[in-house]
Parts: C-alpha cells; structure tokens; sequence
C-alpha cells in the first residue's frame, strides 16, 4: 500500500534544503527525512505531554565509552515507534563517532529508497 500523507514545511532558512516557496511537504521522503531530523535532534523529554521521544544524542555526544551499538539500538527503536512508514519503506544507517576538541562528532548515514542524507551532531 503507497504511502501518501503530507506535513508542515518545517525547513528554516539556512538548513541544507530549505526553499522559500513551500508551506506544505507533500513528498513522502521529505517528510520522513523532517520526522528524522525531528527524532534524532530531541532529547527524551522535551516533547510536552511524550517524555519518551527523542533519541538524546547530545546525551551521547559528552558520554565517554559508550558503544556505538547502543546510540544504534535506541535510534532503530525510536524509528520503530514514532516513524513506522520509515520501516515499512526501507532504509540503512550507518553510526560513525569521531573525536572532537570539546566533545565528540556524531555522524549518522541514512539511505531511504537510494536517497543518502548525513545528520551531524557535534
């Protein structure tokens, strides 16, 4: 079954991708890509009335040994419960930390239907 639903335009100017002349995001990798961004740069708690959204990665950014397998599970069960057409779609993400001056660079590598988009947390 297709899926077909639309959101707000959430892009603000100076993101990678924002254009100007949009007040709705009615492609469906778009929207997803802004529910992504959404998840992955919440921390749980944040969200009034769902303390329980949000994958904390600045959480994880100033924790030290903590293994990259844990940062992955918990953003797959993020993905699983508040993104479920994300995994009825597909997708791939790869996990890479890299050492920082202040704190480390968290790199996440996402493919959905062979659309490749980087977030950077650092």
């Amino acid at each position: 079954m297709p899926i077909d639903f639309k959101d707000l335009y959430i892009k603000y100017e100076g993101h990678p991708r924002f254009q100007s002349k949009y007040l709705i995001e009615n492609d469906v990798i778009e929207v997803i890509v802004q529910k992504l961004e959404m998840l992955l740069f919440s921390n749980k708690g944040s969200l009034i009335g769902n303390s329980d959204m949000g994958c904390d990665l600045e959480y994880y950014l100033w924790e030290t040994k903590i293994p990259v397998n844990e940062i992955k599970t918990n953003v797959i069960n993020q993905i699983y419960t508040y993104i479920p057409e994300l995994t009825e779609i597909g997708y791939t993400f790869d996990i890479k930390i890299y050492e920082g001056t202040y704190r480390d660079i968290l790199l996440l590598n996402f493919e959905i239907n062979g659309y490749n988009f980087d977030m950077i947390l650092k």
